[in-house]
């Protein structure tokens, strides 16, 4: 099972449209479940109008057992939490979407300071 977490302290930058796309791409050839941990519940909110896609919670993915998913996709919350550079430890791939914009540059240091801390200890996640 492959895990891709979609990742940025900042709002408004589209993870959470990203992780749908995303899982919606996919999920023509694979099976695929999707968390939203933002505490806003987007994904949560809509996910009975989504095909083909499971919410899974972000419980389920750390307790470890099997699930039976090909990818999971992690939609974070936008803002930085010490939750963070766990949900980095529990991801194959981070994508740390954002727009160009000053503020946008500003925010995006301790999102990449994070990933770079658990990529220490993580050294296959990318």
């Amino acid at each position: 099972m492959l895990i891709i977490s979609v990742v940025h302290q900042k709002g408004g930058v589209g993870k959470t449209t990203l992780a749908l796309n995303l899982a919606h791409c996919f999920a023509e050839n694979l099976r695929v479940g999707i968390s939203d941990t933002d505490l806003q519940g987007s994904i949560s909110e809509i996910s009975e109008f989504i095909e083909g896609i499971d919410l899974v919670p972000l419980e389920s993915i750390r307790s470890k057992k099997e699930l039976p998913y090909d990818i999971l996709i992690i939609d974070t919350p936008p803002y930085l939490t010490n939750k963070l550079k766990d949900i980095f430890l529990l991801s194959d791939f981070v994508l740390i979407p954002t727009k160009t914009g000053y503020l946008d540059a500003l925010a995006i240091r301790a999102t990449i300071a994070l990933f770079k801390e658990a990529a220490l200890e993580k050294e296959n996640l990318e």
